[in-house]
């Protein structure tokens, strides 16, 4: 078994190769669309030229998974046509509520679309190739086309829930902590939205601290608009200045805390220290800070958008709230913390909504299971070869 990526944490998995790729060069060009589809044509040139290496060295793959999406997978049916190819449906970007959301609705530019368009380009691409496709959520599949939606299989890839797992002693946790985690300028994560509700959530709730970070070494910025990271020390002062800009009494602004990018296992204290934690979400794919926060035993306020709403029932494992009304987010929050004493069976819900649905070994064995009756049904479906013995000629 063989893993390329061009990031990520290094694998010790027993009987995994990895192999990492260098990112492809940057495009200099002054068109956004024609960068983006160079990037992408090199990323996919980096990465048939490892396949093509080691198609060289005799490795033939039965099963090849990769993603749709960012060109990584362009040439891969051409490398291993015969593997049985599943590709991992990312994201088809629509002219609907996704692209309009931050418009309230209001028509866009049609140039405002050029790098969406390229990006479908790529999806087209795989799902036209691939012998399975899945995506992570219904709200992904709704966004593709029919032909394209009725070849997708709904299986998210899920969480360790051995990791993100409440700590033993959550019943002693005191004081009230309101999390989020989202970096500044990932306008799809919602912080600027969040911190305007900070004035009233702080004005209702005197004693509340509230923490403001993302997990270090993220991919954020996944979307072809948000493809500018930033460096992390530029991303903490944004947003500290964000946070001034509020204007904030001394008192309030004390119990503020932006500690900027944290690794793992602190992230995961932090959620499980959390009160409330609070996830906020453009209508797009969902990061699987959600589902972490919700193992973690945190009570969730999360933004009554699309994505969410699939996983969130209000006042059941969790809370929605208006994206756009920070007086209303503020009162939501404030509510759960008054409230939070007595709410152990939505926090219990919200966990077991994660080991039911969300749980990664759950998640994987349903792959694994998907992707050997489909490769069964394919031997099944197959026609016959006509130079094969019994074929015969028309």
């Amino acid at each position: 078994m063989l893993f390329l990526a061009e990031s990520g944490q290094k694998t010790t998995i027993p009987g995994v190769r990895r192999l990492r790729l260098a990112p492809p060069s940057s495009c200099d060009s002054d068109d956004p669309a024609e960068r983006e589809i160079v990037t992408r044509l090199r990323r996919g040139a980096r990465a048939g030229n490892a396949l093509l290496a080691l198609r060289k060295e005799g490795f033939l793959p039965d099963i090849l998974c990769a993603s749709a999406s960012m060109g990584g997978s362009f040439y891969v049916r051409d490398i291993f046509p015969k593997a049985f190819y599943v590709g991992q449906a990312d994201w088809f970007y629509t002219q609907g509520e996704s692209h309009c959301f931050f418009t309230r609705g209001k028509p866009r530019p049609a140039a405002d679309f050029a790098l969406a368009r390229v990006a479908n380009l790529w999806e087209y691409n795989a799902l036209g190739e691939c012998d399975l496709a899945v995506t992570s959520s219904l709200w992904q599949r709704a966004q593709y086309p029919d032909f394209l939606a009725s070849r997708l299989h709904v299986v998210h890839s899920g969480i360790n829930t051995r990791f993100f797992s409440p700590s033993e002693n959550q019943e002693e946790r005191s004081g009230e902590l309101v999390s989020f985690f989202g970096p500044p300028h990932e306008s799809a994560r919602g912080f600027q939205q969040f911190i305007a509700c900070l004035p009233r959530l702080l004005e209702q709730r005197p004693n509340c601290l509230v923490l403001l970070s993302w997990l270090e070494n993220a991919q954020v910025g996944a979307r072809p608009e948000c493809a500018d990271d930033k460096p992390a020390r530029k991303l903490e002062e944004e947003a500290a200045r964000s946070v001034d800009s509020l204007n904030l009494t001394p008192d309030q602004r004390v119990r503020v805390h932006v500690l900027g990018p944290r690794p793992l296992k602190e992230y995961r204290e932090l959620l499980r220290a959390s009160t409330v934690h609070v996830y906020l979400a453009a209508p797009h794919a969902l990061t699987t800070g959600l589902l972490e926060g919700m193992a973690c035993g945190a009570l969730i306020v999360g933004s009554d958008t699309p994505p969410v709403r699939e996983i969130i029932r209000d006042g059941v494992n969790g809370y929605l709230c208006d994206f756009w009304d920070a007086e209303a987010m503020a009162v939501t929050i404030a509510d759960v913390l008054e409230k939070s004493p007595s709410l152990d069976q939505v926090r219990s819900n919200a966990q077991q909504t994660i080991l039911r649905e969300f749980d990664g070994e759950v998640q994987t064995r349903r792959l694994m299971s998907l992707i050997l009756h489909s490769m069964d049904q394919e031997k099944t479906d197959r026609r016959p070869d006509p130079d094969e013995k019994g074929g015969s000629d028309f």
